[in-house]
């Protein structure tokens, strides 16, 4: 699966570690200034990701209603789904 990429603008970091646990933050979207190869400067919206604060989640397999469980198993499906319908 290597070099695969899905067309998004990322809006969130996401690491889903053995569909046991889950680090989930989001990003801060900030304006900037960006000035062009031809010298034009031009206002852009870009996503802060560095710094992005990470919740832990873990799942309770003695609890499929927990919290956690429910978290990781909802970021293992959207992730399963965009990677199956959107990557390329």
């Amino acid at each position: 699966m290597r070099g695969q990429h899905t067309p998004l603008t990322p809006t969130f970091k996401l690491y889903l570690l053995n569909e046991v646990e889950a680090l989930h933050g989001m990003y801060e979207i900030i304006e900037r200034q960006l000035e062009l190869a031809d010298g034009e400067v031009v206002t852009a919206l870009d996503v802060l990701g560095l710094g992005a604060t990470l919740t832990h989640h873990v799942k309770n397999p003695a609890d499929a209603g927990a919290p956690g469980t429910v978290f990781v198993d909802s970021m293992q499906q959207w992730f399963t789904s965009v990677w199956k319908h959107l990557a390329q």
